[in-house]
C-alpha cells in the first residue's frame, strides 16, 4: 500500500505544481502586458521630432507651424507657443492688445463755424486794439508758429488783445469746402466770420509775415473800416495781376490796386530776404514806416523778432491813441536791431 500511496501523492503534487506554476505565469502575465493596453498613451507618445505634443478640443495632436487649424479654436493653441489667425498655425504667442492711444490735448481756444466748416482760433491778453496774427503759405499761425512767435504774441498781450488763427485746411482748423475757391476775398470773408463767431473786438491790427502779408492785404482792402494798421514782415507784395499759389496753400489774390489810406503801417524787409525792397507796400499809405531787419533773413519772427515786437507795439500805440506814426529814427526800430529807411527811393 505504501508503495502505491506514495507514487500517486507525489504525482498529484507535482500536478498541483505544475497548476500553480501556470497560475503564476498566469498572473505575471496578467500585471505585465495585459495592464499595459488599459494605460492612455503620453500625449507625445507619437509625435515627431519638431513638433509639439497638445491636446485641442480634448483630442491629443501634434502641432507644427504652417499645418492647418481651426481658427475657433485659436486660444486653445496659445498654451502652446502657437496662434490661428488664418486658418494655418503661427509659432509665437499673440502679441497683446496695444494700448488705446492717448487722447488729443485739449486746445486753449475755439472752433467758429464761418459757413458750414470750422476755423480755430487762440487769443490771449485784453485791451485794444486787437491785435491778429498770420502765418506764411501753409503754416498754422495758431496751434504750429514760427520760433518766437509765440513770445511775440505774449508781449504784445501785456496791453492788447491778441489772437492767431489757423486758415482753412492748416492747422486745427477744417479744410475749405470743394468748389469754394481760395481767393482774396474768400480769405477776408473767412477771418471776418471766425472774428465775429469769436467776439473777438476790433479794431484789428493785422501782422501779416511773407504770404500772410498777401491775406492780411486782402481784409483791409475788404473790409476797410475794422483793419485800422497793418505790420508786413518780409511779406510778398501784390502783384500787379493776379497773384496765384498752389502748394503747400491755394490762392489767388486780386489785390493789386488795394491802398491804406492813413492808416499807420511798418514794413519790415529782411537784409537777406527774397521778397523785394517793400517800398511798393509802404507807399501804399501816407503814414507808414519802412525797416529793414539787419542781419535776417526772410523768417524775421524767428531771427529778429525785437523787431517785429518793436513794430507792431509801434502800430498798436498809434492805433490806440489815434496819432500817425513818429519818424522811424525817433521810435524803438533801431534800438530793436532795424535801419530806417526812405520810402521815396
Amino acid at each position: 500500500m505504501r508503495r502505491s500511496v506514495r507514487p500517486a501523492l507525489f504525482g498529484l503534487l507535482g500536478v498541483l505544481g505544475v497548476a500553480a506554476g501556470l497560475a503564476l505565469v498566469v498572473a505575471a502575465g496578467a500585471t505585465g502586458s495585459g495592464s499595459s493596453q488599459l494605460r492612455p498613451e503620453a500625449p507625445d507618445s507619437k509625435c515627431k521630432a519638431g513638433t509639439t505634443p497638445a491636446t485641442i478640443a480634448g483630442k491629443h495632436t501634434c502641432l507644427k507651424a504652417g499645418q492647418k487649424c481651426d481658427r475657433s479654436k485659436d486660444t486653445q493653441y496659445h498654451p502652446y507657443g502657437f496662434h490661428c489667425h488664418t486658418g494655418r498655425l503661427t509659432a509665437g504667442k499673440p502679441a497683446p492688445p496695444s494700448p488705446p492711444p492717448p487722447p488729443p490735448p485739449s486746445l486753449p481756444g475755439q472752433h467758429v463755424d464761418v459757413g458750414g466748416y470750422r476755423l480755430y482760433i487762440e487769443c490771449t491778453g485784453s485791451g485794444s486794439p486787437t491785435v491778429i496774427f498770420e502765418a506764411g503759405q501753409g503754416g498754422a499761425a495758431a496751434t504750429s508758429p514760427l520760433a518766437g512767435a509765440r513770445d511775440i504774441r505774449a508781449a504784445v498781450a501785456t496791453d492788447a488783445r491778441v489772437c492767431a488763427y489757423d486758415r482753412a485746411g492748416l492747422g486745427a482748423s477744417d479744410p475749405r469746402p470743394a468748389g469754394l475757391a481760395p481767393t482774396g476775398a474768400r480769405y477776408a470773408d473767412e477771418l471776418h466770420a471766425l472774428l465775429t463767431g469769436a467776439n473777438v473786438p476790433g479794431p484789428y491790427v493785422l501782422v501779416g509775415p511773407s504770404y500772410g502779408g498777401l491775406v492780411v492785404t486782402a481784409f483791409a482792402a475788404r473790409y476797410p473800416g475794422e483793419a485800422a494798421g497793418l505790420v508786413f514782415v518780409d511779406s510778398t507784395e501784390p502783384c500787379a495781376q493776379t497773384c496765384t499759389f498752389d502748394v503747400p496753400e491755394a490762392g489767388q489774390f486780386d489785390v493789386g490796386s488795394a491802398t491804406f489810406g492813413g492808416r499807420p503801417v511798418v514794413v519790415l524787409v529782411a537784409e537777406f530776404g527774397p521778397e523785394g525792397d517793400g517800398r511798393n507796400l509802404a507807399r501804399r499809405s501816407t503814414n507808414s514806416v519802412l525797416v529793414t531787419a539787419l542781419g535776417s533773413g526772410h523768417a524775421i519772427i524767428g531771427e529778429r523778432p525785437q523787431v517785429v515786437l518793436a513794430a507792431t507795439r509801434l502800430v498798436a500805440a498809434a492805433v490806440r491813441a489815434g496819432t500817425r506814426l513818429p519818424p522811424c529814427e525817433q521810435t524803438a526800430l533801431p534800438a530793436a536791431g532795424g535801419r530806417c529807411e526812405a520810402i521815396e527811393p
